[in-house]
């Protein structure tokens, strides 16, 4: 959370906004005649629950509390963001240039400290007798010495602090050691090496740095495997194994295998399998797959076929699902059959013989390219897996199986899809389809009748579209700020799309003078550290966009439109509130009139976003 997100906490927009004009209450919501043009009919509106402002008249902007006071007083964004933290009781607490330059210089230490840890497993691996288990081990599963030095493997001595002894020597505490995992501390004092006797994984972002380890026992030591701790550089929910070297052939495949362990991934990549990868975790979380997305949005799982793996795999469902691009399966896009329209679903490979992936590609690359070939929509594995394990002639086992698969039938938006499913479980278990349409129903209107009584399903939706809005804002500058060939494009985006003001203030200032140097000396110094935050955030960038001008105009394009329909879904729901609130008080005319005189048709703008995102999506692969 920033400064400002932290002064929205403490405020109430409700409250800062009735300083200036008189509020009126109209259901969860207010309105009052627009402060910023003359009108008879109450067309600006205060939303308490998204702490948000928009008015539906002549104006037709809106904003945050921060926005509405820039407005209202003619302040910059700074002169505000003091103001208001006055107000709230918060201590502008700011970093100047040169401290934040300290803190990259930090980090970029411990990403060098890192490396030389790595390099010190590596030579013992290669080299030291204690390592004779090791070598043996990499020998037994098959890995080539090219493999080893590929994946830079390594081992750790069965020592306490032979580790911390060798990177001291280099000159660095064990502060730095404690602060990324090498070392860990004792209740007595001192430290101690965290990985003894263990084969080691260095384990790397996708920049190629080394962020982390992770290492297999040689003996009966518990655990088997022992990862890195949580760290500053290490965050084992968004770190995929493998992602530096796999990358290149995501994209040149345009698929991305996402398997379990590092030796499933290390002996894919040593029999030509390159665009494999291993999440950090049985279950995969939407970080993982949200960066994999941006490589390839073709993903196949293969996750070993023991029962943690398959439970894995059907936790898995509703993270991935969700993250299927919706635009190719929007009901105005170009008719395609079902089976054109799975490869934009998340696969799976069905392994049997309770087998993983690096056993079945050493004993047969063949077979394992066979089962990536005949790998099945996510949903379909999981149904037929939930079949094959109740009696077919038990209907207490089929209402299970239907139980459990209506939630996930229920949050499919589109209605062809949805029917798809409806008709398969009906007919895999052997039941007429208007039963399972009626469970269907039944359970949508209870979801509807329950998000109607615990508030707005419309206010959830909308909190879910909110709570990736300021990562999307932060990449679209952070391209702009980087990619200067980007001006032309970033210089027609409205400010009305960016949520958050300290955004906007940023865009205007780059709108103004799209050199990064001018624009830190007109920022007011309190956003002087998050300015160098976007500067520094080209870090998570793949290295194609730098090499590729194309591909950087697509990614622009991509921000632009995601921002844009954000906008519009925004407006589109607040209006529904509004019509709703208004309905229910008998007020069919006044507000409901001037909301859909001044109002948008949200929909057809929605249909021409869609389409031109499907375009762009079209020409990025030579369609």
């Amino acid at each position: 959370m920033n400064i400002a997100d932290d002064i929205k906490q403490k405020l109430d927009i409700v409250d800062v906004i009735s300083q200036y004009i008189k509020l009126t209450k109209s259901g969860r919501n207010y309105k009052a005649a627009c402060p910023f043009h003359s009108e008879k009919t109450a067309s600006f509106f205060v939303f308490p629950e998204k702490q948000s402002w928009h008015c539906f008249g002549a104006c037709g902007t809106g904003g945050d509390i921060f926005t509405f006071i820039m407005k209202k007083e003619g302040l910059d964004f700074g002169q505000v963001l003091r103001l208001m933290a006055e107000k709230a009781h918060v201590n502008l607490v700011y970093k100047t240039e040169q401290s934040s330059q300290e803190d990259h210089q930090k980090q970029d230490r411990l990403f060098k400290l890192n490396e030389v840890a790595a390099e010190y497993f590596h030579f013992l691996l290669l080299h030291d007798a204690e390592a004779k288990a090791a070598r043996q081990y990499a020998d037994k599963r098959g890995l080539s010495s090219k493999t080893v030095d590929n994946f830079q493997l390594g081992f750790a001595l069965n020592k306490w602090e032979a580790l911390s002894e060798y990177v001291a020597k280099s000159g660095y505490q064990i502060d730095e050691m404690l602060a990324v995992g090498l070392v860990v501390a004792r209740e007595t004092g001192g430290s101690y090496d965290r990985f003894r006797n263990r084969l080691i994984f260095p384990i790397k972002d996708i920049k190629g740095r080394v962020v982390g380890f992770g290492g297999r026992a040689l003996d009966d030591s518990l655990p088997k495997y022992l990862n890195s701790p949580q760290t500053a550089l290490f965050d084992k929910g968004s770190i995929i194994y493998g992602i530096d070297r796999a990358q290149g052939a995501i994209r040149q495949k345009d698929c991305v295998v996402i398997t379990e362990g590092y030796m499933d991934t290390i002996t894919a990549h040593q029999y030509g399998f390159e665009n494999t990868v291993a999440s950090m975790g049985t279950a995969l979380t939407d970080k993982q797959i949200s960066a994999l997305r941006k490589l390839s949005r073709n993903i196949i799982v293969a996750l070993d076929a023991d029962e943690a793996g398959l439970e894995a795999t059907t936790r898995s469902i509703n993270t991935i699902d969700e993250q299927i691009p919706k635009d190719h399966w929007m009901p105005w896009s170009e008719s395609k059959t079902y089976d054109e329209l799975v490869k934009y679903e998340v696969q799976v490979v069905e392994i049997r013989d309770g087998k993983d992936p690096d056993e079945i590609i050493r004993n047969s690359p063949e077979k394992w390219a066979g089962l990536l070939r005949e790998s099945q929509p996510i949903i379909d594995f999981t149904l037929k897996k939930e079949i094959d394990n109740i009696n077919s002639d038990s209907s207490k086992d089929k209402s299970a199986v239907v139980s459990k698969f209506l939630p996930i039938l229920s949050r499919i938006d589109d209605s062809i899809r949805r029917a798809h499913y409806v008709q398969k479980l009906a007919r895999l278990l052997n039941l007429d389809e208007r039963f399972v349409n009626d469970a269907l129903f039944d359970l949508r209107s209870r979801e509807k009748k329950y998000t109607t009584a615990k508030g707005s399903k419309v206010l959830k939706n909308y909190a879910d579209l909110a709570a990736s809005s300021r990562h999307i804002e932060e990449y679209c500058l952070a391209l702009l700020l980087q990619y200067a060939d980007l001006k032309d494009a970033g210089m027609k985006l409205s400010t009305n799309y960016f949520e958050h003001s300290e955004n906007k203030d940023i865009l205007i200032k780059w709108q103004d003078c799209p050199d990064a140097n001018s624009i830190m000396a007109n920022l007011d110094p309190v956003i002087h550290e998050y300015f160098a935050y976007l500067m520094s955030f080209n870090k998570q960038f793949p290295p194609s966009l730098s090499q590729n001008k194309e591909e950087r105009e697509y990614a622009l394009s991509d921000c632009i439109n995601r921002l844009l329909e954000r906008y519009v879904r925004n407006l589109e729901i607040k209006k529904k509130l509004i019509l709703s609130e208004e309905k229910e008080k008998g007020d069919m005319e006044g507000q409901l009139a001037k909301l859909i005189e001044h109002g948008i048709n949200e929909s057809q703008q929605l249909h021409d976003i869609f389409k031109n995102r499907g375009s762009l999506f079209s020409r990025t692969k030579g369609v």
